[in-house]
């Protein structure tokens, strides 16, 4: 999940700083971003709303230039 990393650096967070908004391990976001694991729909709506981007964006790569 290349554009979850490439957003979240955007925005200046680290994996943990972005693991503790959404209750998860560092780990776990790693994965996200490795393409090991995929987030649920409830994990992803939360990633989302702390970039205000859409799940789109995040998750298939429209538009990250937000």
């Amino acid at each position: 999940m290349n554009t979850l990393k490439q957003i979240r650096e955007s925005k200046k967070l680290t994996q943990k700083e972005l693991a503790d908004l959404v209750n998860l391990s560092q780990e776990t976001i790693s994965q996200y971003e490795n393409g090991k694991r995929r987030p649920n729909i409830i994990i992803a709506r939360k990633i989302a709303d702390i970039f205000g981007i859409s799940l789109d964006n995040i998750f298939f790569g429209s538009n990250i230039s937000n």
